[in-house]
């Protein structure tokens, strides 16, 4: 994904105390295609997490995602676990991949292993996953494992039931336990160690409805949850130390939580075009979430943040598959609605002698969102021995992501009020390659993200600096920055390969 630097440049005194408030909503464990038409989480600021929630294979992703009117046999049954009731041939499946950010700024490995099968009415599938994460910054010698690393793992089972009528009905859990997400050390400038430590959780209900001749319906409801403490330690100059005369540096630390709750419902459909082999399909998703507790990041140095947020999604796309050949285009727009505040712990006397009593907003940030997402992708099967049933296959795919929003804060102690509007656009060129035989399928798939012209260069830092510091299940992330943000170049890309073979 793209790699920025965001500097939040000295302001007067009225914004020097603007409200920053984060969230960090993880898409458990499939926050690829389908799974990002699901959950829609806000960002304001340019820090990255998705890869490293890109867990488990999808047979598009070389094709930059395209989702809407194509079916994706890899990735459907865990986004809709109704759709498990379409794996039939029960498989075993391996998906190592690796992932990274330009200038050591986070990344790691990962080893999913999971299976499908059937039984009867019932189909399953399953995933376990191992993740090693990279701390950011340079590695040097003399640094313990524990701040080299951090390990997480992860959990998933789909279950579905056919029905009479064409209905399928599904049931899915998964969860995660967290030691690391990439790019939280972004958002604690001028820290110099950050213990994280948390989980996730995410549970769904999905219906499918096939009425016949290619017309398919899908509907989810879910509910996702997202805890994490950052325990972070910043060390200040030395000060001379009379007693024992040194000097000894000044270190202080702070513990914040991170929560965020999601409810959220989503519905799809899609069906034929004449008879040439166009596809047509819609979508729509609401979503709302729910942050009791949002860390006191550097940006901000206010703390008890909560916040409120309304997302929601609707896109149309467009397919046809000719022989060998693929090809899919999709177009979501995404309006947000976002509200966070900052509350008192005591009674503040505001500007003109009113007293704000404790519990009360001191800083209020209203965003509007009007985010857009473009996908594009091609792909074509070359029969490589017809008696053996064996396939090669290629993909291409492009997909752009526009994120425009308009902040209005509102400070009831010192009674000012600013406006500001950010927009930046994320592009994500794909490749991928395949290959498919009755004894095994075998796919790689690489994907690099980045900002304007600088996709295919070797970015050099990504950092987010505040005024105090000049020296992110992922996926979503509110801020209120006090000046204009800018970019530095920068990428992030992944590696991922998908084996698979049948169990009978």
């Amino acid at each position: 994904m793209p790699t920025h630097v965001v500097r939040a440049v000295p302001v007067a005194s009225s914004r020097s105390i603007a409200s920053v408030a984060a969230i960090v909503a993880v898409a458990l464990v499939v926050v690829g295609t389908p799974m990002s038409a699901q959950i829609v989480t806000p960002r304001t600021v340019p820090v990255f997490q998705n890869q490293q929630f890109d867990l488990l294979p999808s047979a598009l992703a070389g094709m930059g995602g395209v989702s809407i009117a194509l079916d994706d046999s890899l990735a459907d049954a865990f986004s809709n676990p109704a759709r498990a009731g379409r794996l039939r041939d029960g498989k075993f499946f391996a998906a190592p991949f690796r992932h990274g950010i330009s200038g050591d700024r986070g990344g790691g490995r990962t080893l999913p292993l999971g299976g499908s099968g059937s039984a009867g009415a019932w189909s399953f599938a399953g995933a376990f996953a191992l993740q090693q994460i990279d701390r950011a910054g340079p590695m040097r010698f003399s640094q313990v494992n524990s701040d080299r690393t951090a390990t997480n793992q992860y959990l998933t089972m789909s279950a579905a039931r056919r029905m009479d009528g064409g209905i399928t009905l599904g049931a899915s859990a998964a969860f995660a336990a967290l030691d690391a997400v990439d790019g939280v050390d972004l958002l604690y400038g001028g820290s110099d160690r950050i213990e994280q430590s948390g989980s996730s959780a995410d549970l769904r209900l999905g219906l499918t409805k096939d009425f016949g001749g290619g017309r398919t319906l899908d509907l989810v409801v879910l509910r996702n949850s997202y805890e994490m403490t950052h325990d972070v330690r910043f060390t200040g100059p030395a000060r001379f130390d009379s007693s024992f005369r040194i000097w000894m540096p000044v270190t202080r630390s702070e513990h914040n939580e991170d929560r965020t709750n999601i409810l959220g419902a989503h519905a799809e459909y899609s069906q034929p075009i004449g008879t040439n082999g166009w596809r047509i399909g819609w979508l729509g998703t609401v979503n709302t979430l729910n942050h009791p507790k949002i860390p006191n990041y550097v940006l901000q140095n206010i703390p008890r943040d909560p916040g409120s947020t309304l997302a929601m999604n609707a896109g149309v796309g467009l397919a046809r598959t000719v022989g060998g050949t693929t090809f899919g285009a999709d177009l979501v727009i995404e309006p947000m609605w976002a509200n966070t505040w900052a509350d008192l712990a005591h009674d503040t006397t505001a500007v003109g002698g009113r007293v704000i009593k404790a519990g009360g907003k001191t800083v209020e940030n209203d965003f509007k969102f009007t985010n857009s997402l473009i996908r594009l992708g091609v792909g074509h099967d070359f029969v490589a021995d017809s008696a053996k049933g064996s396939h090669f296959g290629f993909q291409l795919g492009l997909a752009v992501y526009s994120i425009d929003y308009r902040l209005n804060q509102q400070n009831n102690v010192l009674k000012t009020s600013r406006r500001q509007q950010e927009n930046w656009m994320e592009w994500t060129p794909t490749f991928g390659l395949s290959y498919k035989a009755r004894s095994m399928t075998v796919r790689y798939a690489y994907a690099t993200s980045c900002a304007g012209d600088n996709c295919f260069s070797l970015g050099d830092r990504v950092e987010l600096v505040s005024p105090q510091a000049a020296e992110r299940f992922a996926s979503g992330i509110i801020a209120a920055p006090s000046s204009a943000l800018t970019f530095n170049g920068g990428h992030a890309s992944s590696h991922k390969i998908w084996v698979a073979v049948p169990i009978r």
